[in-house]
């Protein structure tokens, strides 16, 4: 029964580094570890459904101060500000919330403050009930920080404004107004940009087409002319004589 026993420890010792006449090295390399979990996105992202219910900024119980930057996914400034508006959430986590508005995806809450955005991306700070732009061209970090570290309310350029409602609380008379009056502003801006864009062009196309007008007019009425004459004043008269109602009381003075 040792046999089987003693057959295994002399194949254990032959395998062995330091049997094969090798130095013996201990094992160094550490177990494998899980990779650690990426850092959570301190950036809110908000939408039509959430921007109202996150920021209660119409309401008493207003849970903030806000930064929010609205933005469109094609705007390379905007790519530009994403970094910066991440270190910023991260720096600002007990201070001020931190987040971004993809207008694009987004047509409820770009309505709601079409007044406010001339461009992007447009940066505010939502607190106490009020809005205040940030129209600094500065996009650097510590700017940004200053402004949002109680710098809004210092700075007397930036502009400041009462939060417009919320859509879904509007009468419906007032949505349609809202309705129109886009409409018009709609049109008068295609129509300021196409003036300024191509004015030039307009212009050519416009004087071309009254020059055409009468051109055409002339030669119709030429035509018109030639294939119907006109007649003779004196047998215009006698027509125009003839067509003329005639009175009954001098028919009835004519008979007697």
């Amino acid at each position: 029964p040792l046999a089987p026993l003693a057959f295994l420890a002399l194949a254990l010792l032959v395998g062995t580094p330091w049997a094969a006449g090798e130095e013996y090295k201990p094992r160094t390399e550490k177990y494998h570890e899980d990779p650690p979990p990426p850092p959570r996105d301190k950036r809110i992202k908000l939408t039509d459904y959430t921007f109202e219910a996150r920021t209660e900024c119409m309401r008493k119980n207003f849970k903030g101060p806000w930064f929010v930057m609205f933005h469109m996914p094609w705007c390379p400034h905007c790519q530009e500000m994403m970094p910066i508006f991440d270190v910023l959430a991260s720096d600002l986590t007990n201070e001020t919330k931190v987040a971004t508005v993809n207008l694009e995806e987004n047509p409820a809450v770009a309505h709601r403050f079409r007044k406010l955005i001339a461009g992007y991306p447009t940066i505010v700070m939502f607190d106490g009930g009020k809005l205040y732009a940030y129209s600094s061209n500065s996009r650097d970090l510590l700017d940004l920080l200053s402004f949002c570290r109680g710098g809004f309310r210092a700075n007397k350029h930036d502009a400041i404004a009462l939060i417009p409602p919320d859509p879904a609380t509007l009468e419906p008379w007032v949505r349609a107004k809202e309705a129109v009056e886009d409409f018009v502003e709609s049109l008068r801006g295609g129509y300021s940009a196409v003036w300024r864009d191509h004015r030039n062009q307009l212009v050519a196309a416009v004087s071309t087409a009254f020059s055409l007008g009468g051109i055409f007019g002339f030669l119709a009425k030429v035509a018109i002319d030639w294939a119907l004459p006109p007649l003779p004043r004196e047998m215009r008269k006698v027509i125009k004589r003839r067509l003329k109602p005639k009175d009954p009381a001098k028919e009835q003075g004519k008979d007697l």
